[in-house]
């Protein structure tokens, strides 16, 4: 089984009900171990005023922490990034939680995570 972790966007576009993000999470539900990053549940718990059903989503998936592995990694990445096109640093910092976890990344804003090697996407 494969480890599946949505960034921000995607969450928020499954708590919106787009129907693609719902179709396709949906899909990997049944098969994979979804997960989100301790980063991305930060950022849901200071976005959506509805704390019961970030809560709530947060105890049905798996939260991946942002560790030593990960920190060693996120410092690579923004050292390898482009100056000129860095990745924002929440998305430097769930690459890294995926990268150290093994984990895919579902994302509907790849352009956030372009030029980060070793990312893998679904």
């Amino acid at each position: 089984m494969e480890k599946i972790c949505l960034d921000l966007d995607t969450v928020l576009d499954f708590l919106r009900g787009d129907p693609g993000t719902v179709e396709k999470l949906h899909y990997y539900a049944n098969r994979e171990e979804i997960c989100v990053s301790g980063i991305t549940l930060y950022a849901l718990l200071e976005t959506v005023s509805k704390k019961d059903i970030i809560l709530s989503l947060a105890n049905s998936v798996t939260v991946l922490p942002f560790d030593r592995k990960a920190a060693v990694i996120a410092n690579r990445i923004n050292r390898e990034t482009n100056r000129g096109t860095d990745p924002p640093a929440e998305s430097v910092l769930t690459a890294a939680i995926c990268i150290a976890n093994n984990a895919f990344l579902f994302t509907r804003k790849p352009v956030n995570f372009e030029g980060i090697r070793g990312l893998k996407k679904v």
